[in-house]
Parts: C-alpha cells; structure tokens; sequence
C-alpha cells in the first residue's frame, strides 16, 4: 500500500498537457505531482466493466492528494482496482479543467 504524501518525493519526468498512456502505478504518482507542481488538473481515463466504451474522470487540483491516496490504497502496480481487474486506468492527462468548461460554454452560447 502506498501513502500519495510519502510518494510526492519520487522525481517527476512528465510532461503537462501531453495525454499518456500509462501502464504502472509509478506513471499516475508522476503525472500526479506534476499537476500539482502546475496547479492543473487530471483527466483520467478507465475502462468500464461490460462496457466497449472507457469513461473520463476529472480530478480537480485541489482533490488530487486525497484522490492519490484513494488510488494507493485500492489500485495494484498495474493500475487495475484490487475488488475488480475489470476496472483499469488506461490513460492520464494534464489540464485546466475550468479553463476548457468556460471555453465550451462560450462556444456553446
């Protein structure tokens, strides 16, 4: 089990606003700390059980370290939840959530 706090002192080599496909629990810990060292957000992308199509989540800055140690605790190293394999981060990005909704809206007006 992994404590996300403990982990913010592993070094961060990703790079923001570049959607990863991520295969290692060690991947989410760095794009994690880089969204936090920039102020952004996560848009996590996961499969759905009995279901073709993934869905998206957006972590919001100011949830990330509780939603990091919810992640350590229920996710294995291959990023797959512990109570179902079916559910698996498949992919992780950097953005400015707010940003985006108000760009929509005005485009959408």
């Amino acid at each position: 089990m992994h404590n996300f706090l403990h982990l913010c002192k592993i070094k961060i080599n990703r790079k923001a606003g570049v959607k990863m496909n991520i295969s290692k629990f060690q991947d989410l810990i760095d794009i994690a700390l880089k969204a936090k060292e920039c102020n952004r957000d996560i848009a996590l992308e996961l499969t759905v059980p009995e279901q073709k199509a993934s869905e998206i989540i957006v972590v919001k800055n100011e949830n990330i370290d509780y939603k990091m140690d919810y992640y350590c605790k229920n996710y294995n190293e291959n990023l797959e939840l512990n109570r179902c394999k079916e559910v698996k981060i498949l992919s992780a990005e950097i953005i400015m959530y707010d940003t985006m909704l108000l760009l929509y809206k005005q485009k959408f007006k």
